[in-house]
């Protein structure tokens, strides 16, 4: 929160008001259990956005859905895509969705869940030139990157049935938000500039509409 306000706007005391307004959070205090540490490898930064992803599947949630978690390693960009069925061909169908408008890539790492391990995604990954790196088997944690990003998920998505929120608040607050690893926000990193949200930025002001213009 505060590298996300930093990055737009400026008031005395700003830190301490972030801090007491996230403190006072009913989201905050529902998922604010601390998580038992796991060994991680810090894996090598890629040399540029979207050619290394890693993917994994969240659920089942409560509602009976999955989702489809994507996330770059250069950007920490992610796409999620909610799914009522997880078979190995509506996968690829769902990843072909996202590549055809991002792009295909150079690398997906994933581990052994069945809808990962079947011909159809072999053979897509083959047509399009795409390496598939598998983790060890029994072993997630070194698919680590996608495994954190799904406790945060996890934590919004109580947060959002708690509170009646939609997730893609959250993305789109995830997507303009520095993150800590990088410095940078996700969409930046990805596309080159942040998206806009409803936090008016200093670039706003050279291009905010001044009226109607009438002859």
């Amino acid at each position: 929160m505060k590298r996300r306000l930093r990055d737009r706007v400026w008031w005395p005391g700003m830190d301490r008001d972030t801090e007491k307004k996230v403190n006072s959070c009913d989201g905050r205090r529902l998922v604010s259990l601390p998580n038992r540490p796991e060994p991680m490898s810090r894996r090598e930064m890629p040399s540029k956005p979207w050619i290394e992803v890693a993917i994994d599947f969240l659920g089942p949630l409560p509602c009976g859905c999955y989702l489809l978690v994507v996330i770059d390693y250069y950007s920490r960009y992610k796409e999620v895509e909610t799914m009522t069925k997880i078979t190995a061909r509506e996968t690829v169908e769902r990843l072909d969705k996202i590549f055809s408008r991002l792009g295909y890539l150079q690398t997906i790492t994933l581990d052994n869940a069945r809808q990962f391990v079947g011909t159809e995604l072999e053979e897509y990954s083959k047509m399009k030139g795409i390496i598939l790196l598998r983790s060890t088997p029994y072993w997630p944690q070194e698919n680590g990157l996608v495994e954190r990003q799904n406790r945060s998920l996890l934590k919004r998505l109580q947060i959002n049935h708690a509170l009646g929120r939609d997730l893609r608040e959250y993305l789109l607050m995830y997507y303009t938000t520095p993150h800590s690893i990088t410095g940078k926000t996700p969409t930046e990193l990805l596309y080159g500039r942040t998206i806009r949200l409803k936090i008016p930025a200093l670039d706003d002001i050279e291009t905010i509409p001044l009226g109607d213009v009438r002859d």
